[in-house]
């Protein structure tokens, strides 16, 4: 009896994590475009999943941060007419963003023109 209750736990188990889509492990960063490179870090179960909303009137709707390690990650902050997405932002900077004051004005200061996503191996900012 242990052993088929093992067994469906499991088969279950592993349902649960392929209708979560990829992992950290299967991440690619080969992206053509910035809307597949977002489209696949939200589809990926991360071990560390954040989402900030500012509290106030601002051009930053929300910020989304997404880590394998709780090190360092992705983010994504979406505004009223673009998205933006960085890579290898560290948990600290995320941390000070979802404190700061004007989380817009935090990501002017500290994070736009820095953490730029990269494309492929050519190393070129994804527009």
């Amino acid at each position: 009896m242990k052993r088929i209750f093992l067994i469906i736990a499991l088969i279950f188990s592993s349902l649960i994590v392929n209708a979560t889509g990829t992992n950290c492990a299967q991440l690619s960063e080969a992206w053509k475009s910035k809307k597949k490179a977002v489209e696949s870090i939200e589809s990926t179960a991360f071990n560390v999943s954040d989402t900030a909303v500012p509290n106030y009137k601002s051009w930053l709707v929300s910020a989304h941060f997404y880590s394998c390690d709780g090190e360092i990650g992705y983010l994504i902050i979406k505004g009223n007419k673009k998205t933006f997405l960085h890579q290898n932002v560290p948990m600290a900077v995320w941390q000070s963003l979802k404190n700061a004051k004007s989380m817009g004005g935090y990501y002017n200061f500290y994070i736009r023109n820095r953490y730029q996503l990269e494309k492929g191996s050519f190393r070129v900012p994804i527009p």
